[in-house]
């Protein structure tokens, strides 16, 4: 009681940041909009020398409000299934129960089904099934404004030359993080070669892009590019029949779909080459992890950061999550790390918050170049 009463007085004298909540002393509070000890221990997390982002699809969800539904949630992705005209049939041939509602159960259930069974039927679903889901992920491509996204990349990729390059690893299949860099002119090495087509070489990760003066041998690292790593594929990936994988616009994307099989997919390439890198950057000293819009549902990613909060001293991490304070509603992983904050891990802090809230609070670390206020200054021009 003495705890609400004090945290009551507190808000009466200073205003809050209502849309946050941070673990401190074991509870949840309200952030006042003055207070620096929280978004400290962010800009911590961001000033490391090796800075990683795991993103999910709650970064995707910012676009949806207003009656508008854009992007997909695995709530949508059942309903769009049960429109399939075969959804009944499927349900009973694969034993799935009629009152549960999840997509990515079914799709399990019917993978196992067809892994012992010859079953046109239930073959042509999962076809179906896949393609609905690729088709509900085509919601962000050239021309769409994403001012959330891009205030973000903003505030995490535009880093000193002198430290290594965010590395953005994301969950999600949409276009969300490389329409928004294409918007503000950002550059994004994602695995892709410069060629036509655009073929997947892992060796590329490994490229940066240098600006050479034409009168000099001076070499110096272009700012705002980053490392874009898809952990689960992505809706313009298409393996050809030689087994490479070109990026363009095709109907069978190479995804990870929802499904238990995931873990086994990971072992494929180029799903592989993405995960490698995932566990080596974790390992790495002077690490700060922030997971954003993540909900450790995955067992192949959670294993490897838990892995490196039990052994990597040097990893600082922030989880942002807007389910982390709802009461009952926390996973294993969420108290996991809840624990080991309450319990006087420093490394370690959690803020539950939705994407864009955090995004529009997070701090802002490295000030405009003139020549970043310049093309500002001619997109709104051309944009009149």
């Amino acid at each position: 009681m003495a705890d609400k009463i004090a945290l009551t007085q507190a808000a009466s004298e200073t205003q809050l940041i209502t849309a946050v909540k941070v673990r401190s002393q074991k509870a949840w509070v309200n952030p006042p909009i003055d207070s620096s000890d929280w978004l400290s221990k962010i800009a911590e997390v961001l000033l490391s020398e090796n800075l990683i982002v795991l993103s999910g699809l709650g970064t995707s969800l910012c676009l949806n409000g207003d009656g508008a539904n854009i992007a997909p949630t695995m709530n949508d992705l059942w309903e769009l299934s049960r429109h399939l005209k075969m959804f009944e049939t499927v349900l009973d041939r694969v034993g799935y129960p009629k009152e549960e509602s999840n997509i990515e159960a079914l799709m399990s259930r019917c993978q196992m089904y067809t892994a012992l069974h010859t079953d046109d039927i239930v073959s042509e679903f999962v076809t179906e099934a896949e393609r609905t889901i690729q088709s509900a992920c085509l919601f962000a491509g050239e021309g769409h404004n994403l001012p959330v996204h891009e205030m973000f990349l903003r505030k995490v990729a535009r880093r000193s030359s002198r430290q290594p390059r965010l590395r953005l690893f994301t969950t999600n299949y949409d276009l969300c993080f490389e329409t928004a860099a294409a918007n503000m002119g950002f550059v994004v090495i994602d695995g892709f070669s410069h060629s036509s087509p655009q073929i997947f070489d892992g060796s590329y990760f490994s490229y940066d892009l240098v600006r050479r003066d034409t009168e000099a041998d001076n070499l110096a690292f272009i700012p705002n590019v980053f490392q874009l790593l898809k952990l689960h594929g992505s809706v313009d990936w298409e393996r050809q029949s030689n087994g490479q994988v070109i990026r363009r616009q095709t109907e069978n994307p190479v995804m990870v779909y929802p499904r238990v099989g995931k873990y086994e997919s990971s072992f494929q390439q180029p799903f592989f080459e993405v995960m490698s890198r995932f566990q080596s950057a974790l390992r790495m000293p002077n690490t700060g992890l922030l997971v954003i819009g993540y909900g450790f549902s995955d067992k192949h990613l959670n294993e490897p950061i838990l892995a490196a909060v039990r052994s990597n001293v040097g990893l600082k991490c922030s989880v942002v999550d807007p389910r982390l304070s709802i009461e009952g509603s926390t996973n294993d992983v969420h108290r996991a790390l809840i624990s080991l904050i309450d319990g006087g891990d420093v490394r370690i802090n959690a803020v539950s918050a939705r994407f864009e809230d955090f995004v529009e609070h997070m701090p802002d670390l490295v000030a405009l170049t003139e020549e970043e206020l310049h093309q500002a200054r001619t997109n709104q021009l051309f944009n009149l």
